[in-house]
């Protein structure tokens, strides 16, 4: 209930405000909702949704043992400096701008079912935004948006 009122998801009195009917919609974990809410504000739509889609599956990064130093080499191409979530919104917009292909992910240690499941996840939320009026719109590389935005939840 805490956790709910300081993501404004209830009043003073524990109902439910419109912010809360707004998340209820989601299938989400309730930050997750906020977020996505709160991007609309920052123009940021397009890629919280795809962040989300992300956490929204186990992770996406895989490790053989005998492998590990190519794995490793692999991931840090994707890291994005003090951000997880902008590493998996960079891992995700790279996997798209190669075709969404299984093969291109096997090579960049990613599980390609992960990959497709936040896929199809994102599209589901999409269509969720879309009922809700949520504009889906792009702030392109302004990164520092993403970051701000995330931080309102945190």
């Amino acid at each position: 209930m805490y956790q709910l009122w300081v993501l404004g998801a209830l009043d003073n009195l524990g109902e439910l405000t419109e912010t809360g009917r707004r998340m209820v919609e989601f299938p989400l974990d309730p930050s997750l909702s906020k977020m996505l809410i709160s991007s609309e504000m920052f123009s940021c739509t397009e890629e919280v949704v795809t962040i989300v889609s992300m956490l929204s599956v186990p992770s996406v990064f895989y490790r053989p043992k005998e492998r590990a130093v190519e794995s490793d080499a692999s991931r840090e191409r994707f890291f994005v400096g003090e951000s997880d979530h902008l590493t998996l919104l960079h891992v995700y917009n790279q996997w798209k701008s190669n075709g969404y292909r299984d093969s291109w992910s096997v090579q960049h240690f990613l599980h390609p079912k992960s990959m497709r499941k936040a896929r199809e996840i994102r599209t589901q939320l999409i269509d969720i935004m879309k009922k809700e009026k949520i504009a889906v719109s792009s702030c392109g590389s302004d990164w520092d948006v993403i970051r701000y935005c995330h931080s309102l939840v945190n």
